[in-house]
Parts: structure tokens; C-alpha cells; sequence
């Protein structure tokens, strides 16, 4: 069955080679074989000197497949014929409605069992699985690369094409304890890896999600600096590098607003009281006046710290409750 769709010429009609003033008034075209001048195919055209876009609807209706040519031409009032302007237009074969819906999908690796007799991956009744997913089973597969191909049948029986794509099969090793914990801060280099500080871990296990660690927490960590961290397990496979932010806070009271950790009084005297109001521990480090630390402990619930003797002046202090992020605080001692 051909395209009933109509070609559309968009054809400049020049007039004859002469000049002219006299206004066209119709035409004629013909499709493939020219019947002679005033014998194809007519039609009228609003009386005008200069035809520059003609939008003219041809069908191609009983014509077989494949290319065509085109002729066009006009007259004048004085029944002149300008000359021939040639297109060419395409017809193709309709191709078949496409089905209301998809009913099944099927996968299978490496070689093809024949259609229909492949693992199913999703079966519904949709328009486009665009967006499904499935969980492939892998266990057949070999170590290296494996070619997963994947296709879809609609509700009356015809399959689709043949998707395909790679897929990298590998054993990984067996995950075993992170026995170490090393950190470094940015802005400095990465010193490379097992040469940062260095904490190892007290008691092993695969995942240390809770994990407090003894990192140093430098001094001069201010608004937005980083501590980098990452962890070596006992097969001496090192993890990724992660990060810890720290949060600037000028007031014990956003403190205790963003991470519910109360620190009072401030300004003090003899030292300080911490609590965290969820019990949870959090690490609180203090550097004196002259940056000399003077205190670095996990905390839990409520706690006391001892300060009388040190110095006046502003402490820095950091609390490390959240394993991703630092907030420090600045203390007074009168």
C-alpha cells in the first residue's frame, strides 16, 4: 500500500524567457511524463506577476514506490508559458500500524535460544517499556565480558529487534575487616596513601558507619575546610577518599540549634559542660589561646571538662558528632 500523503512543490514560476508585465493566471504539472503544453494536470492561481512560493498539493496516489519527477509551469494573461521547473518526490511503501501494546520482554546472554525461549525480563501490557527494569539473572555468565541481548513481543505475536549491550562479569574478592583509618587536610597535598595520619582501628569490621576515629583536627580549621578520609581493610585494599566539612558557628546557641549539642556557660571560668540531648557520643576537641590542645575525647550524655589553670582567652573548639561533618566553635575563659 503507497503513501496517500500529497508531495508539496515549492517551485519558483520564472515566466517565459522574455520579460513580461502580464499577471499568471494558472498552471499545469505533470508527474514523470510531460503530455505537452496545456495538457497535464491544471490549476488556478490568484492573477499575479511573480508566483515566488507556491505551496501546490500533488498526489502521488497509484504510483509504485520509488522516485519521481515533476514538472511545473504557468501561463500569463498574454498566454504566455513560463518555462519548466523540475522536483522530484518520493514515494514510499506505508509501513504497518504498529501495535496498541508490548506483553512480554525476554533477555538472554551470549547465544540466542530462539525467540520466545529466552529468561523473561518484564511482562505487562504497555505501549513503550521505555524506563522497565530487571535484574538479569548472571549466574551462566563467565568472568570477562558477556554480550546481554534483550527484545520485546506485542500482543499479536511479532517480536521487535534484537537489542544488545556488554556486560563485564568479574569474582570479587571476599570483603574482610578495615583495620585502619587515615586522614589528611585540605588544602594540602595528598600525601599518598598509608602516609597521612594514621589511626588504627581498635576493633575491626567490615562496615565502621559509627566509627569515631582519633583523626587530628588541625587548629586552623575554619568555615568550609575539609578533612579528607579513607580506610585500608585487612587485605591492604584502600577505600575510596571521602570528606568531612566543617561548619563555622559563632554561638553556642546555633550550635546547639543545627546538632542539639549544648555547650555552657560561655564565657567560663573553671570549664565547661557538654551534652548532646540525644545521648549520642560526639568527639570535642579543644585548642587553648596559643593553639595547644588541651582536650580531645569522646563524650557521652553529659560531661564535664576541666579547664581551671589554662589560660584566658579564645578556645577553639570542634564537635564531631555527624561522620561527615565538623562544627566548630569558638569559647572564652575569663
Amino acid at each position: 500500500m503507497l503513501r496517500r500523503t500529497a508531495a508539496i512543490a515549492c517551485l519558483l514560476a520564472m515566466g517565459h524567457a522574455q520579460a513580461q508585465t502580464a499577471n499568471m493566471v494558472r498552471g499545469e504539472y505533470w508527474i514523470n511524463q510531460d503530455l505537452g503544453i496545456g495538457a497535464n494536470i491544471p490549476f488556478t492561481l490568484s492573477s499575479t506577476p511573480d508566483v515566488s512560493d507556491l505551496d501546490l498539493p500533488i498526489s502521488l496516489a497509484g504510483y509504485g514506490a520509488g522516485m519521481h519527477t515533476i514538472g511545473i509551469r504557468t501561463l500569463d494573461a498574454d498566454g504566455h508559458w513560463s518555462l519548466t521547473n523540475f522536483s522530484k518526490a518520493l514515494a514510499i511503501e506505508v509501513p504497518p500500524a504498529l501495535p496498541s501494546d508490548l506483553t512480554e520482554t525476554e533477555y538472554f546472554l551470549n547465544q540466542d535460544p530462539g525467540f520466545g525461549n529466552g529468561p523473561t525480563a518484564w511482562t505487562g501490557n504497555t505501549t513503550d517499556t521505555l524506563g522497565a527494569t530487571f535484574n538479569p539473572d548472571l549466574s551462566a555468565a563467565t568472568e570477562g565480558i558477556n554480550t546481554l541481548f534483550i527484545r520485546s513481543r506485542t500482543s499479536d505475536g511479532v517480536w521487535g529487534l534484537t537489542n544488545h549491550r556488554a556486560v563485564v562479569v568479574i569474582t570479587p574478592e571476599a570483603p574482610t575487616d578495615i583495620v585502619r583509618v587515615e586522614t589528611f587536610a585540605l588544602p594540602q597535598d595528598d600525601p599518598g596513601f598509608g602516609m597521612a595520619d594514621q589511626d588504627m582501628v581498635t576493633n575491626p569490621a567490615m562496615d565502621l558507619s559509627a566509627y569515631a576515629f582519633d583523626a587530628p583536627v588541625p587548629t586552623d580549621f575554619i568555615l568550609n575546610d575539609t578533612l579528607m578520609v579513607r580506610c585500608m581493610d585487612a587485605n591492604g585494599r584502600w577505600s575510596l577518599t571521602n570528606y568531612v566539612t566543617v561548619d563555622g558557628s559563632t554561638s553556642v546557641e546555633s550550635l546547639t540549634t543545627s546538632t542539639h549539642i549544648s555547650v555552657y556557660p560561655n564565657p567560663f571560668t573553671e570549664g565547661i559542660t557538654v551534652r548532646t540531648a540525644d545521648g549520642l557520643p560526639v568527639r570535642v576537641v579543644l585548642y587553648d589561646p596559643q593553639g595547644k590542645l588541651v582536650h580531645d575525647k569522646m563524650l557521652t550524655g553529659e560531661t564535664f571538662i576541666h579547664l581551671e589553670g589554662q589560660a584566658s582567652g579564645a578556645y577553639t573548639a570542634f564537635f564531631w558528632k555527624d561522620l561527615e561533618r565538623i562544627h566548630r566553635v569558638t569559647l572564652i575563659k575569663q
